[in-house]
């Protein structure tokens, strides 16, 4: 909350002294493509223009972190990931940890599967959700509204008030500018803080 906040009165008053936020902060984002053999490749690239990555990171190295930590988790290959650099089998494939994506041994759809998974987890396109996380004090909790992919704002409440819909959030909600940077800064939030709960929406 306080990094959304400090974020959005930088923009707005532009001080003289502190410019960390005035301008983009993060330079790198996980985009996909489907390679010839239709498997779904993720890379971390600088971000150009008006490209709109899947999550954005500070530098390449956070982003090439992150890619480990799912290739690990989920079981992806190294060279569809763009970390293993070859013609033949990843690494991961020689110590049985890819299950061959990188030399078609494994089922296209199966393998799909699992990155369509992380890709859903990680955007912010089209997602509907209330993040919960800890209040100020011991019996509060904080909010923070996504709606079509934007961020709305953000509240406290007491325990004792229930939050289940964007109606009710809506009505305690202190609202607040979406812009990249506030994106980025939830997005990261929710990779390192995996305490989060997080409530789908319905469309």
């Amino acid at each position: 909350m306080a990094l959304l906040k400090e974020s959005e009165e930088i923009k707005r008053n532009k001080p003289k002294l502190n410019r960390a936020l005035r301008r983009t902060v993060f330079t790198h984002g996980l985009f996909s493509f489907r390679d010839s053999e239709g498997y779904i490749n993720l890379k971390i690239e600088k971000i150009k223009g008006n490209q709109k990555p899947i999550t954005t990171f500070s530098n390449h190295e956070s982003g090439k972190s992150f890619l480990n930590k799912i290739i690990e988790k989920n079981q992806l290959c190294q060279k569809l990931c763009g970390l293993y650099k070859t013609n033949n089998s990843c690494f991961g494939y020689d110590i049985k940890t890819c299950a061959g994506a990188c030399v078609s041994e494994e089922p296209v759809e199966a393998y799909n599967k699992r990155v369509l998974s992380i890709i859903e987890s990680h955007t912010f396109k089209n997602q509907n959700m209330i993040l919960i996380d800890y209040g100020r004090a011991v019996d509060e909790r904080s909010a923070v509204l996504i709606e079509n992919g934007v961020f709305r704002g953000y509240a406290y409440f007491n325990l004792n008030f229930q939050i289940h819909t964007a109606a009710v959030l809506k009505s305690i909600i202190t609202p607040m500018e979406h812009n990249k940077d506030a994106q980025h800064i939830i997005q990261s939030f929710m990779r390192r803080h995996k305490r989060l709960k997080l409530i789908k929406l319905q469309d």
